[in-house]
């Protein structure tokens, strides 16, 4: 059976690469030395990577050694077609908004409010992400979309990072309505741009707690999150900051639990593909149930 093996650590000196590969080789992973530019690379089965990583941050402990290299990161392609495919909905659902396609009236069917479950308009939490208030709205979360789930992509690959997204922000866009009065109205795709960022800061500060490093260390892509999410998402007359925090707070749950869960290793695009039509889909549902709901 064909193994697929995954960069565990790179750049290591000749040494520490043996000594690691004897590590693993005692416990039964399969792994593989290999010599690059940088150095020495040690490779192991995807299946393994989270067990190697346990067992040699075991051995480090033991011997009182901190790692050479840092562990490898997560590179899926294609980032980019993730993002392209949300500008996509996003810039559709407005120009439909705007020409009243087919008839309706698009705001007034997608947006979200607190008496929304109460009706059993279940796709409100979804349609309400792609309406924007005006043009400065929705380039103000192409952009920062853009720049929050870029990196989400790169981590969990184009397809999972944006179906992740889209759930957690579902969740956090019902928590918000539910919150506010029952004639607040809530839209825009702001909250989903926040679980992105939580997605992403969360799951960098638990993989760095794989890394001999202090509390503090560890914590850096957290509290960069929280710095990023106090600079773009309190400001502002119209901003609801509640629905910037809740996105966050439930996408950086989401990225806390992520490491313990086994994704497809970059280069496995069905999954990608397939995660990717499951958002369109729910997308696409949420607004023909909204468009069928009545007159």
């Amino acid at each position: 059976m064909l193994v697929h093996l995954v960069p565990l650590a790179v750049g290591l000196p000749q040494q520490v690469a043996a000594d690691w590969a004897l590590v693993l080789e005692a416990v039964g992973i399969v792994h593989e030395l290999r010599e690059d530019v940088g150095g020495h690379a040690l490779w192991v089965a995807d299946e393994q990577l989270p067990a190697a990583t346990r067992e040699l941050t075991r051995y480090l402990h033991e011997n009182h050694q901190a790692p050479a290299a840092p562990l490898e990161w997560p590179r899926h392609p294609h980032s980019l077609v993730g993002v392209l495919g949300y500008a996509a909905v996003l810039v559709t659902v407005t120009i439909a908004a705007i020409e009243r396609l087919g008839g309706f009236h698009w705001v007034n069917r997608g947006v979200l409010d607190a008496g929304f479950a109460a009706r059993g308009e279940w796709w409100r939490p979804i349609t309400a992400l792609t309406l924007h208030a005006d043009l400065g709205h929705l380039l103000a979360n192409l952009a920062f979309g853009t720049l929050f789930a870029w990196p989400a992509g790169r981590i969990f690959g184009p397809g999972i990072a944006w179906l992740l997204i889209l759930l957690g922000a579902g969740v956090a866009y019902s928590l918000d309505a539910l919150l506010h009065p029952p004639t607040h109205a809530l839209l825009g795709a702001s909250t989903a741009v926040f679980v992105a960022l939580g997605l992403t800061a969360a799951y960098a500060w638990r993989r760095r707690a794989t890394h001999r490093l202090t509390a503090m260390q560890r914590a850096a892509p957290l509290i960069a999150g929280v710095a990023l999410l106090a600079f773009t998402g309190v400001g502002g007359e119209r901003t609801d900051v509640l629905a910037h925090l809740l996105g966050f707070a439930v996408g950086a749950v989401m990225g806390a639990a992520a490491p313990a869960i086994s994704w497809p290793a970059p280069g496995r695009s069905r999954a990608q593909w397939l995660a990717g039509a499951a958002s369109l889909a729910v997308v696409a549902g949420a607004w023909w149930a909204a468009l069928a709901s009545g007159p």
